[in-house]
C-alpha cells in the first residue's frame, strides 16, 4: 500500500484545510496516512524563519487566503482570537496516542482540527480542552500524565529535528516516496505521486 506522510501542526490553518481533504485523497489512491505532529514555532526557530503570523501584511493575506480556500472546499472556518496559540499539549497528545492507542490517532487529529478551526476550541482553556478530550472518550488526567512522559516530549523534539533536517520551513508538508510537497494547495501533486505518475522536479 502507498503511504503519504502528513507533517502538521494544529496551529496551522493550512494544515486544517489539508486534513479535510487528505482522507478522501488516501481513499482514492488506496493509500495510508502517517501523521507526524511538528511544533511549527520550533521549526521556524530551527530554520531561522519569522512566522508569517508575526508579519502583519502576511498575516492578513493568510487569513484572506485561508477563507478563500475554505469557501472553495465549502468548509466552515473560524479564526481563533488567540491565534497563534500554543499547540504543544495537543501535539504531545497525538504522539502519546501513537504510542498507546495508534488506532485512535486519525480520529483525534481530525476532531481536534475541527474543534479548533470550526468550533473555536480555546486551546488555552484547560476546561474546554478537557471537555474536548472527554467527548472523544479520553481521560484528561491520563492524557496529562501521558503527555508529560519524557519519551513523548522527546518524540516531539525529534519530529521537529527531522523536519528541519528534511529542510522544511513551514507546514503542512506531505511526503511520498521520499519526496516532499509543501502546502495544502499542492495536494493534486501528492495525488499524482501516490498514483505513480512521474513529476517534474525541475532542474537537476
Amino acid at each position: 500500500m502507498n503511504k503519504v506522510t502528513f507533517y502538521f501542526d494544529f496551529v496551522s490553518p493550512y494544515s486544517y484545510l489539508a486534513q479535510t481533504q487528505i482522507a478522501e485523497l488516501a481513499e482514492q489512491t488506496k493509500s495510508s496516512i502517517e501523521y507526524v505532529p511538528v511544533f511549527l514555532a520550533g521549526l521556524h526557530k530551527l530554520q531561522k524563519v519569522t512566522s508569517p503570523a508575526f508579519i502583519p501584511s502576511k498575516a492578513q493575506w493568510i487569513i484572506r487566503d485561508c477563507h478563500m480556500w475554505a469557501d472553495q472546499y465549502q468548509l466552515p472556518l473560524k479564526w481563533s482570537a488567540n491565534f497563534p496559540f500554543n499547540s504543544i499539549a495537543l501535539l504531545r497528545t497525538c504522539l502519546w496516542l501513537q504510542q498507546s492507542s495508534p488506532s485512535e490517532v486519525a480520529v483525534f487529529v481530525d476532531k481536534t482540527f475541527k474543534a479548533i478551526w470550526e468550533h473555536e476550541l480555546d486551546v488555552s482553556n484547560m476546561i474546554d480542552v478537557s471537555n474536548h478530550l472527554q467527548a472523544m472518550g479520553l481521560d484528561p488526567e491520563e492524557v496529562l500524565q501521558g503527555t508529560g512522559l519524557p519519551n513523548v516530549k522527546q518524540a516531539l523534539k525529534d519530529n521537529g529535528d527531522l523536519a528541519a533536517k528534511k529542510e522544511m520551513f513551514g507546514l503542512p508538508v506531505f511526503e511520498v516516496s521520499n519526496k516532499l510537497y509543501f502546502g495544502q494547495d499542492r495536494l493534486h501533486f501528492v495525488k499524482q505521486a501516490l498514483m505513480g505518475k512521474p513529476l517534474n522536479d525541475g532542474p537537476r
